[in-house]
């Protein structure tokens, strides 16, 4: 399997030329040039000074447009195409505005006609006007679809770096703004700038879920290793490689992600190999990163159907003979349930041994499909010499019929009883030792697996009756995925008040821990299936929730388990384990849960809000659910309220920050005061530089844990220029290294892609910035108390299962 990712490179004198273009993917070049921009200037002078009365721009002319993407058509060469960086979409000046308004329409329009697949433009430079910004976007995005609803678009993306340090999930608030004013449309992407240093988890893990069509990697965030090549840091290597696993699940509609080198030509002489050696080196890790992609399941169910489904219901519809066939492919599912029968028979025939001497052993498979399970327990019935015995297969299903009758009659030895009819319905007196089911859906009881196994309980079993699965455990947890909600909101309404199976969907999960809700357990203890839970959900940074996803466990038999979690998941559990079991490291009332290595018949199951809910940092999410039911149909309903909790002094005034968050400092809240946007506004001065320079990073020393060990030297004697650079990539660093370039922030990557520089000119008129300055009064020092306070609260949805329920 090989990733969808590309390697372009910005264009300038260096790159240009016919020599490298066949080798990058694609070219980043500006849809007009500098005569345009010079053309609007004049244009806009005159409307200022009278001599023009109407507010229009004349179009962009042949010698106005970007040499390189005429020859677009011509040549095959891809290309990405700049916006001009000159445009104040932001500007509060109506004319200004309307102006740049109409360059960015003719150029995106040009992008269209020339079949250039996105465009990339600059974030606003004051954030004090960012609605104009986001309403000119709009505008453009909206307009353009409905003139042209049946032709391709191209993606708008904005640019943007991945992180900051003064606050790490600060540019993705900017783009959350962004995103959310404009609706979600699905032409609209982000395109981000790899920094320097380590970027904390939590952002990556938010950035990963989040449309991400482009990477931009600057020259100056390269190293040199021992033999003057340049590398990546192991942890940015490691971020490309994450970028390229969800590749194709995260793009929009482009599908594809593209690596786009700049800057080259400030650093190509102070390395060795020249501007050749960074193709070589991305190319490298695209290649390194591809082989560790490699299906578990390239035939699976879920590579067959479309990654946003429905719950199956199996207990009212009859699956087709291709999922049986995709879900029976699942041998990691299936030798746990092996290992299950078999404990489960070693244990009936110790702990039973007279009565099974006596009487046949009675074995039921309570929905069984074409028959793996039945197979299973055939098989262990066989390896234990066992022959007395009587397995029955209840199964409605007519096609899966003919294929246990098939097996029947060529594996089993016509020794299994198989009965057409729907388990809940089954009148017979028989009463089984072992009842073995896989009625589990990806939230455990969303397939009515409780329904039919405790009718099966009340008829057919006996008070020593062993159940497998045993039990099952259903989780929730916050979560942030706005490319699923968008692609929910598309369907209508109804869908977002429906659970959905999700697979392959990124999303980020908002909260530290994940949490246990319920547990259905056979032979059951309660009469009743239906639950209701509220549980709370600590969520430390600030995020847009779109809605609860879900996940299960099974504890098959004894200390056999299976899991659909993620890796390493932290379970808050619903109440402390009386004992410690083989299943999990226990922490208290947590718990560590690891995913079944393998196991593919299972994706997440998602509850989605029908409005995004925004979340600030340090919020408690209290989530009301409920599994409900009457005399034909099982349904959920869920509800979500969000808290803070404030400081409140004894005089009765709240604090202004709230009690756990240092990022509320009042040295922080000078730092947003005095930094209205991530340029400076208007016109040069030593203040606005002032408040630019607190944007860029101050120099930092990696750690030589942070940099790729080398696990075998070579000395400089030994390497030739004929030597293959990939295989040093390997040895990249040795602790000698050095950063080609000591630019760390950035913006200053952001800035290079758009030419900008550290000042930004302004082509059209604007006023002067107004900077606050002023300091935080200083609070007096009162007795504090923590209060509890409603931030949010959603609407119940699903409400009396009006938009979907499991028929019984």
């Amino acid at each position: 399997m090989k990733s969808n990712v590309f390697v372009g490179v910005k264009g300038n004198g260096l790159v240009e030329s016919d020599i490298y273009q066949d080798k990058y993917d694609y070219m980043l070049v500006s849809i007009t040039n500098i005569r345009y921009r010079d053309s609007v200037k004049k244009q806009y002078g005159k409307l200022k000074s009278g001599v023009l009365q109407d507010l229009h721009i004349d179009a962009p002319q042949l010698q106005d447009l970007g040499v390189p993407a005429l020859k677009a058509s011509e040549n095959g060469v891809g290309f990405i195409g700049l916006i001009s960086s000159w445009l104040e979409l932001e500007s509060p000046n109506p004319d200004a505005g309307e102006m740049s308004y109409q360059v960015l329409r003719y150029e995106f329009e040009y992008a269209r006609s020339y079949g250039i697949k996105q465009v990339i433009l600059a974030p606003p430079r004051n954030l004090g006007n960012l609605n104009f910004y986001v309403q000119k976007i709009a505008r453009l995005l909206y307009s353009i679809q409905n003139d042209r609803p049946t032709t391709r678009l191209p993606l708008l993306s904005i640019s943007l770096p991945l992180f900051e340090d003064t606050d790490p999930l600060s540019t993705w608030e900017l783009w959350n703004t962004i995103r959310k004013q404009c609706k979600y449309h699905p032409l609209l992407t982000i395109t981000l700038a790899l920094p320097r240093c380590r970027t904390p988890s939590y952002v990556l893990n938010r950035w990963l879920a989040e449309p991400v069509s482009c990477l931009l990697v600057s020259s100056s965030i390269f190293a040199t290793n021992q033999y003057n090549y340049p590398v990546l840091n192991k942890f940015n290597q490691e971020l490309i490689t994450k970028f390229q696993k969800i590749n194709g699940d995260a793009e929009s509609n482009l599908g594809e992600l593209t690596v786009i080198l700049h800057g080259l030509e400030k650093h190509v002489d102070k390395i060795r190999g020249g501007e050749a050696i960074y193709l070589e080196y991305i190319n490298y890790l695209l290649k390194k990163g591809d082989k560790m992609i490699i299906p578990q399941h390239a035939d699976s169910f879920w590579d067959k159907f479309p990654r946003i489904m429905s719950p199956l219901q199996p207990n009212f519809d009859n699956l087709s003979n291709e999922v049986y066939q995709t879900f029976e492919k699942d041998k990691k599912k299936y030798d746990l349930y092996e290992m299950a029968i078999n404990q489960a028979l070693q244990y009936i025939v110790q702990e039973q041994n007279k009565k099974w001497m006596r009487e046949s052993l009675t074995i039921l498979v309570a929905g069984a499909g074409r028959g793996p399970l039945v197979g299973k327990a055939f098989e262990c019935l066989k390896k234990m010499s066992i022959t007395n015995f009587k397995l029955i297969a209840l199964e409605k299903n007519p096609q899966a019929l003919l294929y246990l009758q098939k097996k029947n009659f060529e594996n089993w030895a016509n020794s299994v009883d198989i009965v057409p009819v729907n388990m809940r319905k089954w009148d017979s007196s028989v009463k089984v030792d072992l009842c073995i089911s896989e009625l589990l859906g990806s939230f455990g009881c969303n397939e009515l697996s409780p329904e039919c196994l405790e009718a099966l309980q009340q008829r057919n079993c006996h008070a020593k009756t062993i159940f497998i699965p045993q039990s099952y455990t259903s989780y929730v947890a916050p979560v942030s995925s706005p490319l699923l909600y968008q692609k929910l909101r598309e369907q209508g309404a109804s869908a977002l008040q429906s659970p959905w199976i999700v697979h392959n969907i990124p999303y980020c999960i908002l909260s530290n821990k994940i949490n246990e809700l319920w547990t259905f357990e056979h032979p059951s203890k309660e009469p009743t299936t239906t639950r209701s839970a509220i549980t709370h959900l600590k969520i430390k940074h600030k995020g847009e929730l779109h809605g609860i996803i879900g996940f299960f466990t099974a504890q098959l038999y004894k200390n056999i388990q299976l899991s659909i979690l993620p890796d390493d998941s932290t379970v808050r559990l619903h109440e402390p384990p009386l004992t410690e079991d083989d299943t999990g490291v226990h922490l208290g009332i947590y718990k560590k849960i690891n995913h079944t290595v393998n196991m593919a018949s299972w994706s997440p199951i998602f509850f989605p809000l029908s409005q995004p809910l925004y979340i600030s940092d340090d919020t408690e999410l209290e989530l009301s659910m409920a599994r409900n039911k009457d005399c034909s149909r099982v349904w959920y309903e869920w509800s979500v309220n969000s808290y803070v909790y404030i400081v409140v002094t004894d005089d009765g005034k709240p604090t202004s920050a709230p009690c756990n968050s240092l990022k509320n400092s009042a040295s922080r809240r000078k730092f947003v005061k005095k930094a209205s946007g991530p340029f400076p506004s208007g016109k040069k001065s030593d203040e606005v530089n002032k408040a630019f320079a607190n944007f860029q990073l101050s120099p930092q020393v990696l750690p030589s844990s942070d940099i790729e060990d080398s696990t075998e030297s070579l000395t400089e004697s030994n390497v030739d220029d004929n030597v293959d650079t990939t295989e040093l990539f390997e040895r990249t660093f040795t602790g000698k290294s050095e950063f080609i370039s000591p630019e760390l922030s950035g913006w200053k990557s952001i800035c290079d892609i758009h030419g900008l520089g550290n000042a930004i000119p302004y082509l059209f008129e604007n006023d002067e910035p107004i900077l606050e300055d002023q300091e935080d009064k200083e609070q007096s020092h009162y007795e504090e108390y923590r209060a509890r306070v409603r931030t949010n609260v959603t609407e119940l949805h699903n409400l009396g299962g009006e938009a979907h329920s499991i028929k019984i």
